[in-house]
């Protein structure tokens, strides 16, 4: 089963440095979905969604895209329209190749009040007859259905016979209310109205329901298991198979403790390859200024940053930055700034109240230094 998560939708949005709270556009066809998550939360500011050819039975999660002009849910196993309500901006919703059979669940856009083309083509509900004038008269903002223009007298006859549509409509709707509460029946007695069938090959043979799609989705991905399982036994019983295992895979990363422990030290590292500089005399000589150079347009929300006494480790996009320092800091006084101009990021903190004192000592004591040694010049010059 395929799942939205954030790692897919970042590896999607490349065109947008992985970002998404401005993500515009995202295409997520053939990805063998089977439910609409996470989308509605992390890229609200969505224009346009292509989610076709998955497994999606249901259209939910899209209430927060106040933005989306464009939904593209052709040749998935939606049943019923819903879930679009919230969806203001929408434009364009293409349902094709679907198992939408209840024609009246159209009246469900009514409220998307901008929606001017619409897509049914290959869904049970196409076959109900009057499903055209019905579909024409309940929503009167469309422009185009099925990729035909609405013209004016088509609109003004589907007013004209609504009453003789809405029967036939109704009864066919309540024909499939009895046939969906018998379809519930069979699955409750974990019983099928799909057995296997096979060809005269021996091949199998799926038909163009929901529940066969999903028994396809779900052989292949049996098939698909089992092959690496076959793939994973040859390469263990292989003579480098051992070794292979142990080169491919990948080191964990050590917390700073582990690193002490290992290595005696805290290592300098730079897993994003970003340029920073340390300046450990700021403030003239009371703070440390850590600066990373941070692309302009990659979102804050990748960005962490920890703060200990001997160490700063800045994850960038789950890459890390890790600086040691000479001496101790007050991590409670971290002051932490991004410029709006260039992205740069500045890390500021304050050194320990114990080493401030021995700064401020160490100052003293070569401003007295400083002043003995003027004043034997002076006597040198004197003489």
């Amino acid at each position: 089963m395929g799942r939205i998560t954030t790692d897919l939708l970042r590896r999607r949005a490349e065109h947008n440095e992985g970002c998404l709270s401005n993500l515009k556009e995202v295409a997520l066809h053939q990805q063998d979905i089977e439910r609409i998550e996470l989308i509605g939360d992390a890229c609200r500011e969505l224009e346009i969604l292509y989610l076709c050819n998955n497994y999606i039975s249901r259209i939910e999660g899209l209430q927060h895209l106040k933005y989306l002009k464009y939904l593209n849910l052709a040749v998935n196993n939606i049943t019923y329209i819903e879930g679009l309500e919230g969806c203001e901006a929408l434009e364009r919703l293409d349902l094709t190749l679907n198992f939408v059979a209840d024609v009246t669940c159209v009246e469900r856009l009514r409220a998307n009040a901008f929606l001017d083309q619409l897509h049914l083509t290959g869904n049970p509900c196409t076959k109900v007859a009057g499903y055209r004038a019905y579909v024409v008269h309940a929503l009167p903002q469309l422009r185009e259905l099925d990729g035909e223009e609405v013209i004016k007298t088509e609109r003004l006859e589907a007013r004209q016979s609504k009453d003789d549509i809405s029967v036939a409509v109704n009864e066919e709707a309540l024909r499939l209310q009895k046939r969906s509460v018998s379809s519930q029946r069979w699955l409750h007695e974990a019983l099928t109205a799909f057995p296997p069938r096979y060809n005269e090959k021996g091949e199998r043979l799926y038909g163009h329901t929901p529940e066969e799609r999903l028994q396809m989705l779900r052989e292949k991905e049996e098939e698909e298991r089992r092959k690496r399982e076959e793939q994973r036994e040859r390469e263990r019983s292989s003579q480098f198979g051992a070794i292979r295992e142990e080169l491919e895979r990948k080191p964990q990363r050590l917390t700073a403790e582990e690193e002490i422990a290992k290595h005696g030290r805290l290592l300098l590292r730079n897993e994003p390859k970003l340029p920073f500089t340390l300046d450990e005399e700021a403030d003239d000589g009371e703070a440390v200024v850590l600066t990373v150079k941070v692309p302009r347009f990659l979102s804050t929300t990748l960005i962490d940053v920890q703060v200990e006494v001997n160490y700063i480790r800045v994850f960038v996009k789950e890459k890390l930055i890790q600086v040691p320092l000479s001496q101790e800091v007050a991590p409670s006084g971290v002051n932490v700034q991004r410029s709006s101009v260039n992205g740069e990021l500045r890390i500021r903190i304050p050194y320990a109240p114990h080493v401030l004192q021995e700064v401020s000592e160490a100052r003293r004591r070569r401003q007295r230094l400083l002043g003995l040694l003027s004043d034997d010049k002076n006597e040198d010059g004197t003489g």
